[in-house]
């Protein structure tokens, strides 16, 4: 009980720094507030949904909203929690969706993806994208980590509702800037919002849906020509995926 308290404590303590705060100023989790694997009792909805819960609460975000978004963007099935969640340990890449084992199986993905050259990757519960967002955490650990990387998304998010006045703005814009792309992703978290706040199941084995998220498509075209290239890929292929009605 002392080690979820702490864990909680200092979760809220990460929810009242903004966005543009480097992660070495952050008050580090400890490495066992949450199980690298997570917990794993049937029925249990996983390592990410306790942190965005207590998120939604604290922040005063509307209730199954930023579950909403984080299953638009690393939902997976999971036999393990009988259950269709987020997944802390996934890697969206190159245009594909890894989903990773562990936390050091996801960190030892980046590291190999970077060994390459690739820049553009979101990680964990909420898809953080490191060549934007990674200077914000001072590891890899930190960036995979649910209480580090829901309390940084919430931030972000939060930030951007009081710009932009409107919770569905912010949720577009968490997403791209693009108006083009932020209709298609609104559609997608509102689908599954609804359905969060009807009580209705999302994906699983009956569904075919085992792997959301973004689902990213491998392409032939692979690997693109540059940053940009790959970025217009990646967008291309969450849109064909996120327009297929699968919600």
């Amino acid at each position: 009980m002392l080690r979820v308290s702490l864990a909680l404590a200092l979760f809220c303590a990460l929810l009242t720094i903004g966005p543009s705060v480097r992660a070495e100023d952050l008050a580090a989790a400890p490495a066992g507030a949450i199980a690298p694997g997570g917990p794993s009792a049937k029925g249990d909805a996983g390592p990410c949904a306790a942190a965005i819960a207590f998120a939604e609460r604290a922040k005063n975000i509307p209730v199954h909203l930023l579950q909403a978004i984080s299953l638009t963007e690393s939902g997976r099935w999971s036999d393990a929690h009988d259950a269709f969640i987020a997944w802390p340990w996934t890697v969206m890449a190159e245009g594909k969706g890894r989903y990773l084992p562990s936390m050091a199986a996801a960190i030892a993905e980046v590291e190999a993806l970077q060994a390459r050259g690739v820049t553009n990757i979101d990680v964990g519960c909420m898809q953080v994208n490191l060549y934007y967002h990674g200077r914000n955490f001072a590891s890899l650990e930190d960036a995979f980590n649910p209480i580090h990387n829901v309390a940084y998304a919430t931030t972000f998010l939060t930030d951007l509702r009081q710009k932009r006045s409107s919770w569905t703005r912010a949720v577009k814009e968490y997403h791209s800037t693009k108006p083009e792309r932020q209709e298609i992703y609104r559609e997608r978290v509102m689908r599954i919002w609804d359905a969060l706040k009807k009580g209705r199941p999302i994906g699983g084995r009956d569904t075919g849906l085992e792997s959301a998220g973004y689902a990213y498509i491998a392409t032939a075209e692979w690997p693109p020509r540059n940053y940009r290239a790959q970025k217009q890929m990646e967008a291309a292929a969450r849109a064909r995926v996120m327009t297929s009605g699968q919600f």
